[in-house]
């Protein structure tokens, strides 16, 4: 086996050998994703505030409700819209439609009106959510998967990186400024995304007489095994998540609690980071998908023993918390990425679409409405156990039917 460090010297290599063609379509994408990680912590923040202003925090789980349906609308008419229109044509639909209709909302909402916040927080939900798939669909249709596993860790640390820097200028801009300058800041910042994507390539069209989740053919039960541990990680990330907000109850007073989320938040972001640009590379590069999607729910199930068996009281799960949400933003995130390569270019599109767009919103609101009726500390700590011995499993089952993709 190669060293670490030739392993590194001939990833770094094999980056910079890759066409220009490639390095470019790597270069805009990078930057469509940089510019909308900056600017979705403003909008984001932003729309939460005026929406919690106006209806209460209580009024939320209804905001996660609609964002799933609209995005379902969405969805739909993506897939039509993708028989006859290029992918940079629907995106930069999408995201004319998304500064448009956020912009509107913002307007009502400085003229008191009140449901305009509603309108900003279900779309600020959404949009999000196909401008980074959309993206990460167009570049998976015009790179390799021996490139994708080369950039898709410096990818995703970009835009942590974005991400960090988006955090610190909104709180900056809403102490300096207030809400509505900050919102507009995203606004303009998100105008920058749409004319950065209309650089890319657009020769790519979808197949006429099929829409891509139709496309999908012999190559539906495959997708349902995507769907299967999307799902299962959602369990397990979201009752982690809240396992680790019931631990914050130690706490005295919400500076408190703030202070201590804000190390939190800022430890995730470093792990994301950390695995992006050292062990993804590195472990695309000594291990086959398969065997990554395996160890991933593996490494879950260890901090979940951390914690069960109290070694660390609160730091376990804060550990637990850490620990997943910063694979779930980097290595699990990739891995993801890479299961779609073995689908036609029509059919990435179609089962991104069902996975990352319908099955994930799904599920994690299917794991919230459990949660509002499940409360107890052991019901969340069995759930924890159940789904991640249930991802284990389902990852071995994916890696021995699958094993010649």
């Amino acid at each position: 086996m190669k060293s670490f460090f030739e392993a590194v010297k001939e990833i770094h290599h094999g980056i910079f050998n890759l066409l220009p063609s490639e390095r470019r379509n790597i270069l805009l994408v990078t930057l469509t994703l940089f510019i909308a990680f900056v600017t979705y912590p403003l909008i984001r923040s932003s729309s939460t505030a005026l929406f919690i202003e106006a209806y209460g925090a209580k009024s939320t789980p209804w905001i996660w409700l609609s964002s799933v349906i609209f995005l379902g609308l969405s969805v739909t008419i993506i897939n039509i819209t993708q028989k006859t229109r290029s992918i940079a044509f629907i995106f930069n639909s999408i995201v004319s439609t998304s500064i448009l209709l956020m912009g509107l909302s913002l307007v009502l909402c400085y003229q008191g009106l009140d449901f305009g916040s509603g309108v900003f927080a279900v779309w600020k939900e959404v949009y999000i959510i196909l401008v980074v798939h959309l993206s990460l669909g167009y570049l998976n249709s015009v790179i390799d998967v021996k490139t994708a596993k080369l950039i898709y860790g410096p990818l995703g640390a970009i835009g942590s990186l974005g991400g960090i820097l988006g955090g610190l200028i909104t709180s900056k801009l809403m102490t300096a400024v207030g809400v509505y300058i900050a919102a507009t800041t995203g606004l303009i910042g998100l105008s920058i995304v749409l004319i950065i994507f209309s650089f890319t390539q657009k020769q790519f069209l979808s197949v006429k007489k099929h829409s891509p989740i139709s496309s999908l053919g012999d190559k539906k039960s495959y997708v349902m095994f995507i769907s299967g541990l999307i799902i299962l990680s959602q369990f397990v990330i979201n009752m982690a998540n809240y396992k680790f907000n019931l631990g914050l109850e130690v706490f005295g007073d919400a500076n408190t609690k703030g202070a201590y989320l804000g190390q939190i938040y800022s430890a995730i972001n470093i792990v994301s980071l950390v695995v992006q640009i050292i062990f993804i590379p590195l472990a695309f590069k000594f291990f086959n998908v398969r065997t990554i999607h395996i160890l991933i729910p593996v490494i879950f199930s260890v901090l979940i023993a951390l914690d069960l068996f109290q070694f660390f009281g609160l730091l376990g799960t804060a550990m637990l918390f850490v620990g997943f949400k910063g694979l779930d933003y980097s290595i699990f995130s990739a891995a993801k990425e890479m299961l779609y390569f073995p689908l036609s270019q029509q059919q990435k599109y179609g089962a991104k679409y069902i996975v990352d767009m319908i099955v994930y919103r799904a599920s994690k609101m299917g794991v919230s409405a459990l949660l509002l009726v499940f409360t107890s500390l052991a019901f969340t700590q069995n759930m924890l156990v159940i789904s991640v011995s249930a991802w284990i499993v389902l990852a071995i089952s994916m890696a021995y039917k699958y094993r010649t993709e």
